[in-house]
């Protein structure tokens, strides 16, 4: 596809605006915020995330140096990585950058927990939806466990997001080394345990 009809597609995905398939992003958020909207797409439908616009649709364009370098380190947080591409476009003079990214039979798990995209947000994927997902790929003789792993899935999710919140209001230092502690910590657990339903 040429760089015009790529544009183009850009700018009318722009004028439609967010939804279930399609979000918009002025800065990626670093690695452990991107890699929790890829893997919420890639749990969901698929769907393209556009960096560098907007959600009222103004262009602010990126640096396509840094959101490379943040898109490879998202993708060394999520277990296991979906099949995504990244492509840059110029609109307005400036760079847009362009994630699509593939649905997946399997939970794909972001340094953050566990995502799904739904009613144009990153939500945490229900106990209930991992279950099935899981079982819909594991051998009979796994069901209970994957039942109860699924539920300690969805409650670690939760905690790490309550976490953050508590510590939104502190100063950001502190922020930052709760979020790193955590995401290292839920990450190990979710890591481990998503090899071994999966792997």
């Amino acid at each position: 596809m040429s760089s015009n009809n790529v544009s183009e597609e850009i700018l009318e995905l722009i004028n439609h605006g967010d939804n279930n398939r399609v979000a918009f992003r002025r800065h990626t958020g670093g690695p452990n915020l991107l890699s929790k909207i890829l893997s919420s797409f890639a749990n969901a439908s698929g769907g393209k995330l556009i960096i560098g616009v907007g959600d009222e649709g103004k262009i602010y364009g990126c640096k396509k140096d840094s959101v490379v370098e943040t898109f490879n380190k998202a993708k060394e947080k999520l277990t296991p990585c979906p099949k995504m591409l990244i492509e840059f476009v110029e609109l307005e003079k400036k760079q847009i950058a362009i994630i699509s990214i593939d649905k997946t039979e399997k939970i794909v798990a972001s340094s953050l927990g566990v995502f799904k995209r739904a009613d144009h947000s990153d939500e945490i994927m229900p106990t209930e939806e991992i279950s099935e997902k899981i079982l819909n790929t594991t051998a009979d003789d796994f069901k209970s466990t994957v039942n109860e792993m699924a539920q300690q899935i969805t409650q670690l999710t939760i905690s790490l997001e309550d976490t953050v919140k508590r510590y939104q209001e502190k100063n950001k230092l502190s922020r930052k080394i709760i979020e790193w502690v955590a995401c290292g910590i839920i990450g190990i657990v979710l890591s481990m345990t998503i090899n071994f339903l999966i792997g």
